[in-house]
């Protein structure tokens, strides 16, 4: 993966009308591709330079000459430029590349009766050369992203070898043709350069697609698919992907019975890259949690600061002080509050807030001796959380700015006065709530990247349905 930067920055990212709209959308710019390149090039001087290069066997005339133990000792780094190609992908092509490689060589001259034969070495400078590739994306049919070289061509614009050793009045007889097979060798469509850039591509290039994060676990329960839509999509500026953004339910991968919003449009091509995530990623993970029970919990007294929950205290912050029915229903016990969502938690993004509604019971019981519980209240809440949200290494993390939560009694086997129903939001549901929320959010969201790429000067705005992350990009290698 380290050998193919301007690969895998482009890997993240394909694009075209799709029948289905996204949860995510992703956008690089030429800015991206620019930079990608340059780095690209620095890679592809380190696999070039040291490269071995296949002996060469000729004869010029009189003059029979083998050419061994070549291989190349500069890369000159070219200026390069990569173009869009509207349904195709990349062009992406350099102009002013040099190679200096060095060899042995050795002669036989027979003309007649002279015989001479000598060996020696060699140096080779090739100026002016060029190439350029074409680079092909799509998509495979599990969703992952395909590239391909297509019609790499390369031409060595001069060569000049100088020879050490032997009989220098030699040299001419062959010298200009061992220097057509080495310009023929590092260029042409087959020649060193393209072999190079093709193996760039179209093997290292797909060993780094093939670990693109296309799904991933969450909490070992969910999986979060990121797998395109549709082909990529070329403007002249950028190259945009959509991805399908769904949170499914590990086991049973089915869709979510609703569609995602549309995103927020936007021309902007300032940063390297832009990633649109609606919150349909958000809201359909809360459709499998709430589908497969992993909305409810038991709350007790190890969840909470030590004693709030017995019937019984010396003290008056206990639930037993506070609605004296309960203390004096159930003494010298301890309750439980199983609470469970009724309905999906619901994101909505919207002119830079961020909130989570959501809704469920709250059901008391108080232990009993053996183990066994007795029911006693059934109280219904709402709350609607405000929420704040920051990237980081590549997360989308969150944290509670407002935790109003309001509740009735739905039924009850015992008097509750208003008093009792505020200490359990204050005292107990907000306190064990909040922090609750806090590390869920604390865990982060993984954003589809790869490991050796990274996000700096990084912008989030907070849109209608959808968060859009502006960012530029840096390689680590």
């Amino acid at each position: 993966m380290q050998q193919v930067c301007l690969l895998t920055v482009v890997s993240l990212f394909v694009t075209s009308a799709q029948c289905k709209t996204p949860g995510l959308q992703t956008r690089i710019t030429d800015r991206a591709l620019e930079y990608a390149t340059e780095v690209a090039l620095d890679i592809l001087s380190k696999q070039v330079t040291g490269q071995q290069i296949p002996d060469q066997h000729g004869q010029s005339g009189d003059v029979k000459f083998d050419i061994t133990g070549m291989n190349v000792k500069q890369f000159t780094k070219p200026s390069s430029r990569v173009s869009l190609i509207q349904n195709v992908g990349l062009s992406w092509s350099t102009s002013g590349t040099g190679l200096a490689i060095h060899g042995d060589f050795k002669y036989k001259y027979r003309k007649g009766i002279i015989k001479i034969s000598d060996h020696g070495s060699f140096d080779l400078k090739a100026s002016g050369i060029n190439f350029q590739v074409k680079i092909e994306i799509g998509m495979d049919g599990t969703g992952r992203p395909t590239m391909k070289a297509v019609g790499c061509s390369c031409n060595v614009g001069s060569a000049d070898i100088k020879f050490h050793g032997g009989a220098a009045w030699i040299y001419s007889l062959f010298s200009g043709q061992l220097e057509n097979k080495l310009k023929d060798m590092v260029g042409g469509g087959n020649g060193l350069l393209c072999k190079q850039l093709n193996t760039l591509i179209d093997v290292n290039g797909m060993k780094s697609l093939q670990k693109l994060p296309v799904t991933v676990q969450i909490a070992k329960r969910f999986l979060l698919d990121y797998r395109f839509l549709s082909k990529p999509s070329f403007q002249t500026k950028f190259m945009e992907t959509y991805h399908k953004g769904e949170v499914y339910w590990n086991a049973v991968p089915v869709d979510a019975p609703f569609a995602a919003p549309p995103l927020l449009k936007s021309s902007d091509t300032s940063r390297m890259m832009y990633i649109w995530l609606s919150d349909y990623v958000f809201n359909t993970m809360s459709y499998n949690a709430l589908k497969y029970n992993q909305l409810q919990y038991n709350v007790t007294n190890k969840d909470l600061p030590s004693g709030v929950l017995n019937t019984t205290c010396p003290q008056s912050t206990c639930i037993g002080k506070i609605i004296k029915a309960i203390g004096t229903k159930f003494p010298n016990t301890t309750v439980m509050l199983y609470m469970k969502s009724t309905s999906m938690p619901n994101m909505t993004a919207q002119n830079g807030s961020t909130v989570v509604n959501a809704s469920g019971d709250i059901v008391f019981f108080a232990q009993q001796p053996g183990g066994k519980y007795t029911y006693f209240l059934t109280l219904s809440a709402t709350m609607s959380t405000t929420i704040s949200l920051m990237i980081q290494n590549e997360k989308v993390f969150a944290k509670v700015l407002k935790l109003p939560i309001s509740v009735t009694v739905k039924d009850s086997k015992i008097p509750v006065s208003p008093e009792g129903l505020n200490f359990i939001v204050k005292g107990i549901v907000s306190v064990f709530v909040e922090p609750k929320l806090n590390e869920l959010g604390a865990a982060g969201f993984p954003l589809p990247v790869i490991n050796s790429v990274h996000f700096t000067n990084t912008q989030l705005t907070v849109a209608k349905d959808t968060l859009l992350i502006a960012t530029d990009l840096k390689y680590s290698g």
